[in-house]
């Protein structure tokens, strides 16, 4: 991001990446959503805003909660046994959706994990100006002028996954409602999760 001094003020996220393999369905959503009208298709990074925040979050911060967001996403009940060494600790989405994490909206893809202040490391809670009702990947930044007329998003499912901050910041040209910079920190991956059938828990790092 370019640190020259004057534009507007940063804004700031602790955003969930998942892993680039897991990407490619949803870079192609984001190609035909800009090839339908909608400018925000490639206005963000491709990333789920966790919460929007007044400082960052340190690194032992984010090792934190992505090992809490890992607890949350190590267990499902509602899969067979049988069955979960292959999708057990799996984030996957559920659907399509706008959703508003100030100071944006956005086209999002849910993903089926809550956002309850639980997940946040208690240090951490107090810089939190924003939390989203459900994560979602951003697809495209939503303007005032669309609605839900979009195609459904390519179902997602992915392990592998981090925890960064993200500073966000317009550009000095262009529409200001879609023209943005942005710089992603150093990462913090979810701890591993162990497939072994019968284990079913994250691996310490």
């Amino acid at each position: 991001m370019d640190t020259q001094a004057g534009l507007k003020e940063v804004s700031r996220f602790v955003v969930l990446i998942p892993h680039r393999d897991a990407l490619k369905p949803l870079e192609a959503y984001r190609s035909r959503l800009f090839a339908a009208g909608f400018a925000g298709a490639h206005s963000f990074p491709l990333a789920a805003p966790l919460a929007a925040v007044s400082r960052p979050f340190s690194r032992q911060e984010l090792k934190e909660l992505g090992g809490n967001i890992r607890g949350v996403t190590a267990t499902r009940e509602d899969i067979p046994l049988r069955l979960c060494q292959k999708n057990c600790g799996k984030i996957h989405s559920t659907g399509t959706s706008l959703v508003q994490c100030p100071p944006f909206s956005f086209l999002g893809i849910l993903l089926d994990f809550s956002l309850e202040e639980a997940v946040f490391p208690p240090a951490a809670r107090e810089k939190l100006l924003a939390v989203p009702s459900f994560p979602a990947l951003c697809a495209a930044l939503a303007g005032p002028e669309e609605n839900s007329a979009f195609e459904e998003a390519p179902p997602l499912s992915f392990r592998a996954a981090s925890v960064a901050n993200l500073a966000v910041r317009p550009l000095p040209g262009g529409d200001r409602s879609y023209s943005f910079e942005w710089n992603i920190g150093p990462p913090a991956w979810l701890p591993k999760y162990d497939v072994r059938p019968g284990r079913g828990k994250a691996l310490k790092p």
